[in-house]
């Protein structure tokens, strides 16, 4: 089949973003040093088993810089700089380093970066950028941005990352990352008995010496407090600090002691040193949002997996917020454990729709999974409600109470409109407008509550994808991702299957006599299955017919335990 003009026309400016001629290609850059303008660079990488004459190649868009009599061994590198005396004080002896600096800059917003032979034949070209996907500690706060590929895609932000050394390896391969000491746990908002904590865990079979590290709230500024040497965390251990630590009245000469922010929230951040003490690896760095008030953040799977919120704390001692402000020095002589199970509930999405069939609509389920009611609003500050976002934007507009089991749904269109589209029972919560489209490619969204009189922290998100290993029946078919078990994490792909009930529109009924004809807008891509039910609150619903792909109508005798009628897709 011939493809439209346009689509070609899209392809082909895809390919001409990202284009490598030969075995020349970028392998890092530092577009916006954290120290200096002036350090920039731009690493080149010969990926083949051959040398490669680099004589009178020129970069021509983004920097302007013609190669003199440079050769490049098979695998090797060879740097360009903007300031050959600064990079020189910063780096020290690169031997890679060409012997002239280029003009122009590499612009902080991003740009695309052109390389083309002698022949004015095109080289390398690649575009980078700040924003979006990209990988941000490369914005200026004290990493380069590295090629995971360099034979792979150079203008998609999945190919790139920060640099693990801090300012850039130029010249070498970058180590990428290490992950042998991460941040495993973190509380930000406290009362007594419990204080701000950051709690680190050794990845690795070995005991690991952190004296003289690193630990801050900022990337932009990581080195606020030196560890005391020696500190030493245990193979496969753990160690905590404490707010008394890091955020010391009487600091050691040249710490800048610091809190975490729980209501607008914040970062933590910890980075190795070398033998001379200077800044070498960032070891970790994470990004938190507003927090609950006892409530930590910390990876799932231990160790491994984003920070989210845990059911408990596991920091070490079985201190919580409700224990008496006496034990603070109790809790203090915690050091560390495994993380529990991640907080769920008490309100959790059901199912989402992000990617309907022609003529169906997008909508997210929510479900209470507790045993007492959940406002969805503060009930002492009843003008600060709940609100769903980070994908989509909906901030709960009534002072909703949603009772044990109860479901609501949000809608992308006016509610009364979507419950006659689809034929709903008043009995079920319907709001909405929100705002924003689910994307069909995943992403994540999640369900804020508020904290008075702080900004809302949030107690459940998912971040879902479309492919493997979730569930990939969801993606365009009709169908909505549901939850299996509304108690389970809802970033655990296993927590969700396929919702086989999406919405079949304007399901119709009209009773004359004995005689019932139903009829609904044709389902042309997939066989229904109409059902019954003395109630539509029942669990058990009797299949009467299969319904074929097209049809539109069906005729059916009343009975007295067929009060009620669904469609669904098969």
């Amino acid at each position: 089949m011939r493809k439209p003009l346009s689509q070609i026309l899209a392809v082909l400016a895809l390919l001409v973003l990202s284009a490598q001629a030969g075995p020349i290609s970028v392998a890092e850059i530092n577009y916006r040093p954290a120290t200096d303008t002036d350090e920039e660079y731009v690493e080149l990488i010969n990926t083949s088993a051959q040398p490669y004459n680099l004589t009178g190649c020129r970069f021509t868009t983004g920097i302007t810089y013609t190669f003199g009599s440079v050769t490049v061994p098979a695998g090797g590198r060879v740097v360009v700089c903007r300031d050959r005396a600064k990079f020189t004080a910063r780096y020290g002896a690169v031997a890679n380093l060409v012997s002239s600096s280029y003009s122009g800059r590499l612009a902080d917003e991003g740009e695309t970066v052109v390389l083309v032979a002698a022949d004015s034949s095109e080289l390398v070209r690649f575009q980078y950028s700040p924003s979006g996907d990209w990988p941000s500690r490369a914005d200026g706060l004290g990493s380069s941005l590295e090629v995971i590929d360099p034979d792979g895609n150079l203008s998609s932000a999945s190919n790139w990352r920060s640099s693990t050394e801090y300012l850039g390896s130029p010249g070498v391969a970058g180590v990428g990352p290490l992950r042998r000491i991460v941040i495993n746990e973190l509380l930000a908002h406290t009362d007594p008995p419990l204080e701000d904590a950051i709690e680190l865990h050794n990845t690795t079979d070995q005991a690991i010496d952190i004296g003289g590290w690193f630990l801050s709230s900022q990337r932009a500024k990581p080195t606020r407090i030196r560890i005391p040497k020696p500190w030493v965390v245990p193979a496969r251990g753990y160690t905590v600090f404490y707010q008394y630590q890091f955020g010391s009245a009487n600091p050691a000469p040249g710490d800048q002691p610091f809190a975490l922010n729980s209501s607008q929230g914040d970062e933590a951040v910890l980075m190795s040193a070398d033998a001379n003490g200077n800044p070498k690896y960032w070891m970790d760095a994470v990004s938190f949002g507003p927090t609950q008030n006892g409530v930590s953040l910390g990876r799932f799977p231990n160790g491994s997996g984003p920070i989210v919120p845990m059911s408990r704390l596991s920091l070490g001692t079985s201190v919580a917020a409700p224990n008496p402000p006496e034990l603070i020095s109790v809790f203090r002589t915690g050091a560390g454990a495994s993380n529990a199970y991640p907080l769920v509930g008490p309100v959790v999405f059901n199912r989402i729709m992000y990617r309907p069939a022609a003529g169906g609509d997008e909508f997210v389920e929510l479900v209470n999974n507790a045993e007492y009611d959940v406002a969805l609003y503060d009930p002492l500050y009843p003008e600060n409600r709940w609100k769903i976002t980070d994908g989509i934007e909906y901030t709960f507009e009534e002072q909703i109470l949603l009772a044990p089991g109860e479901k609501l749904l949000v809608v992308p269109t006016n509610a009364p409109a979507f419950r006659a589209k689809y034929n709903l029972p008043a009995s079920l919560r319907i709001v909405g407008p929100y705002t924003n489209q689910l994307s069909n490619s995943g992403e994540k969204i999640s369900l804020y509550k508020p904290d008075p009189p702080q900004l809302p922290p949030h107690p459940e998100s998912v971040d879902y994808l479309p492919t493997a290993p979730w569930p990939t029946a969801a993606d365009g078919t009709g169908a909505a991702l549901q939850r299996l078990d509304i108690q389970q994490f809802a970033n655990d792909p296993a927590a969700w299957s396929v919702d086989t009930l999406s919405p079949v529109p304007n399901l119709r009924v009209v009773l004359t006599g004995t005689s019932l004809l139903l009829s609904w807008t044709a389902v042309t891509d997939q066989q229904l299955v109409l059902e019954s039910a003395a109630t539509p609150a029942t669990a058990t619903w009797t299949q009467v017919a299969i319904i074929e792909p097209g049809t539109t109508s069906r005729s059916l005798t009343a009975s007295s335990t067929a009060q009620f009628y669904r469609l669904r897709r098969r």
